[in-house]
């Protein structure tokens, strides 16, 4: 599964309990009101745990987590993974 499927999954089971239909690479998570700052620490928690990562406060930047496609860029430049996780 590509990270950013994985992270979508996430987002709309625990965070938006599979009321979001769908949610587009480049919607805008934050502005849509898809995800508030509580669904941040879940998701925060998720990809520490899913991918052994670190995210630092210099790294907690409305732009990192603004889109699908932001998050996991992020990801992908922490743990060198090209977008495939390869499950």
């Amino acid at each position: 599964m590509r990270t950013i499927d994985s992270i979508r999954n996430f987002i709309s089971s625990e965070i938006c309990s599979g009321n979001e239909n769908f949610i587009a690479d480049t919607d805008l998570l934050i502005e849509e009101g898809i995800i508030d700052s509580m669904g941040i620490m879940l998701l925060l928690d998720f990809l520490e745990a899913k991918y052994a990562v670190h995210i630092d406060g210099e790294e907690l930047l409305p732009e990192n987590f603004a889109t699908l496609a932001a998050i996991s860029g992020l990801v992908e430049k922490k743990t060198g993974i090209n977008g495939d996780l390869g499950n």
